[in-house]
């Protein structure tokens, strides 16, 4: 069964079910995690998170509305909530993917700046 985590904020709940890869393994083992939400671009919500031990190659294919991935430039985890802007460029190589929202990506828009957010396992 594929693993699945959870979002919170004050008005939302994003359900997020993550790949098997290294980076998302490691992210797993570490929940629960607490963050501050910020905001870039048009859609998209990242919030800082160290996962200092997970190496793996960016991805090479697109990112798009729906997908979770991991900068480590930024240490964030992102969560694209819809098509980017224009000063939001999203290079595949910048990212790596580690799961794909299966709930409540339309409460992206509901998330603010600086917002605590709350990463759990899902149950």
């Amino acid at each position: 069964m594929a693993k699945r985590m959870v979002v919170r904020g004050e008005e939302v709940e994003i359900t997020v079910e993550l790949e098997e890869r290294p980076v998302a393994d490691e992210m797993w083992e570490r929940l629960p995690m607490k963050s501050k939400a910020r905001l870039r671009g048009g859609d998209e919500v990242h919030f800082p998170i160290l996962v200092p031990e997970a190496v793996e190659p960016s991805d090479r294919y697109g990112i798009e509305a729906g997908d979770v991935a991991y900068w480590p430039e930024g240490n964030s985890l992102c969560i694209f909530c819809g098509p980017a802007a224009d000063d939001s460029p999203r290079d595949a190589e910048d990212f790596t993917k580690v799961g794909r929202v299966v709930e409540g990506l339309e409460g992206c828009a509901s998330v603010r700046a600086n917002e605590e957010l709350r990463i759990e396992a899902a149950q």
